[in-house]
């Protein structure tokens, strides 16, 4: 299969699952206003979920729409300079304009096929700076663990400021499972190392097997490069300005829409982190596992669920979409114009 075809083919299927949950909140969220209309003896002509969830569009203050925009562009520009000290830590210097480019059209490719952004990353940065695609793929693994791990340090915070909203979730979803499943993938996971471990004389000698570890050297020397920081504590407040940031976004999305307004910074924090969540998914731009876990994080702070169906598409319409879209195509544009007059020797050595 070729890879154009393949690639037609993760857009058609991760596309269509994305639509579908929304399709199924969509229909769900339908009922239950035509339910709540009945009940208020709202004419059926009148009770259109669709003109509802465009009328909240109608009532959000704008103003804090604007800072969305701002922080997400913040907290990107702190993970462009912490981008750059990973490749500084490699031997590598690469220019702030062609770091931040190269992240908003990775979030922009995200929009049509997930999880490609990140080749899409590692090929503009091999373009413009002229370092190897397997070594620019490898720092963008780095930055991925280090927001993995950073997910689980907020996950952790969070769980103990909100923990009783989380143990209903537990209540709710979990308590049913037995111990046995709970433990299937590690399972699964170690029966695959047990047998990859006893056979690996064999495998080791394949020539496919050799041409990728041949890969993965450059690849290697992307993720180790961490051992190499300078300024580890610099590092450190980049991630946290990046993940205070995302939160923010998250925050002022609350605080533009009425009926949201009044939830306090910690319960946001948890909405956020059940959004986050929505995002691993691999749907375009997280188009309805994102809406479905935002709008189960506001059930449990009293928001009803079209309110909350509404408050999802603000704030992935604007945070998510929107914003990726506008800042994808002026980086489409910069880039190239920038980097028709940019050679390395510009930088400070």
């Amino acid at each position: 299969m070729s890879k154009y075809l393949k690639s037609i083919l993760q857009f058609i299927i991760f596309t269509a699952l994305g639509l579908g949950i929304f399709y199924w909140i969509y229909n769900s969220q339908n009922a239950s206003y035509q339910i709540y209309c009945s009940q208020n003896n709202i004419p059926s002509s009148d009770c259109s979920l669709i003109d509802k969830v465009a009328k909240d569009f109608g009532r959000v203050n704008w103003f804090y729409i604007a800072l969305i925009f701002v922080s997400f562009v913040l907290s990107n520009v702190f993970r462009a300079f912490r981008w750059q000290m990973i490749f500084e830590s490699m031997g590598n210097k690469i220019h702030f304009v062609n770091s931040l480019g190269s992240i908003f059209t990775a979030y922009f490719a995200n929009l049509g096929i997930p999880r490609s952004g990140e080749l899409v990353r590692a090929g503009f940065i091999s373009k413009y700076e002229d370092i190897p695609v397997d070594k620019s793929f490898g720092t963008i693994v780095l930055d991925r663990i280090v927001d993995m791990s950073s997910m689980c340090a907020l996950l952790v915070l969070t769980v103990f400021l909100q923990r009783n909203v989380f143990i209903s979730f537990y209540n709710q979803y979990l308590s049913g499972t037995s111990l046995f499943q709970k433990f299937i993938p590690f399972i699964i996971i170690g029966v695959v190392g047990i047998i990859l471990i006893a056979t690996k004389k064999i495998w080791l000698q394949w020539n496919l097997v050799q041409k990728i570890f041949s890969k993965l050297q450059g690849f290697w020397s992307g993720i180790s490069s961490i051992r190499n920081m300078k300024k580890p504590w610099l590092f450190l407040f980049h991630t946290i300005m990046v993940w205070t940031f995302f939160y923010l976004m998250l925050f002022f999305a609350l605080k533009s829409f009425p009926p949201t307004a009044s939830i306090p910074p910690s319960a946001g924090l948890a909405i956020y982190v059940f959004g986050a969540m929505g995002m691993i998914i691999p749907t375009p731009g997280g188009v309805g596992s994102y809406h479905y876990l935002t709008m189960l994080g506001l059930s449990y702070y009293g928001i009803n669920e079209i309110d909350a169906f509404s408050f999802s598409n603000i704030a992935f319409f604007s945070a998510q979409f929107a914003t990726n879209i506008l800042l994808g195509i002026i980086a489409l544009i910069v880039l190239p114009i920038f980097n028709a007059n940019y050679t390395k020797s510009e930088l400070v050595k």
